[in-house]
């Protein structure tokens, strides 16, 4: 039977972790389905949606240990269900760009509007850079989501177009058929 684990990592950043890290589930036979990392400060993060045999990820767990000693990584894992098996109503998935000058609060007041609206985030990230010519830290985050039926575009844009007012932030979304 096939089981599948959300696998995340946090540790101090070196050359190397990934090639480390995919190679401790190739070795178990394990898929790597879905996965994302980045540095954050000085720190190297990575979360992973793997699966395969029953046997193999129970294998794959017990022998953590291992790879915890050998990267210096702090390792969680979480059993869950097959992407296909998650329970999904009918919605319109939408990408969202936020742009504005750095300050605390964008992502909060962008995802509460989501949670008032009873909106679902698939997928959301972000970024602050340093634009050497102004001086500026530029905020910028994008977003993926799914709208319900009875969520009325023009309500969230609205919703959205308050926010970008109030807090200064560009925020632009479109209906979107892939990633």
């Amino acid at each position: 039977m096939r089981s599948y684990v959300v696998f995340s990592s946090m540790g101090p950043d070196r050359p190397g972790l990934a090639k480390e890290i995919s190679e401790f589930f190739t070795a178990r036979g394990l898929n790597i389905d879905r996965s994302r990392g980045c540095v954050l400060g000085n720190e190297f993060g990575m979360i992973i949606l793997t699966s395969g045999m029953t046997d193999d990820i129970e294998r794959f767990v017990s022998e953590l240990d291992s790879l915890r000693q050998k990267t210096g990584l702090e390792i969680h894992v979480r059993k869950t269900k097959a992407p296909t098996h998650r329970e999904v109503l009918p919605s319109i998935p939408y990408k969202l760009i936020a742009t504005s000058l750095d300050h605390p609060g964008i992502v909060h007041q962008i995802c509460k509007v989501m949670y008032q609206r009873g909106i679902n985030i698939d997928d959301i990230s972000s970024n602050v850079d340093h634009n050497p010519v102004t001086g500026a830290n530029i905020f910028q985050m994008v977003c993926y989501f799914s709208l319900p039926p009875a969520v009325k575009i023009l309500d969230l844009k609205n919703d959205f177009s308050r926010i970008s007012d109030e807090y200064n932030i560009d925020i632009r979304f479109d209906a979107v058929i892939t990633k």
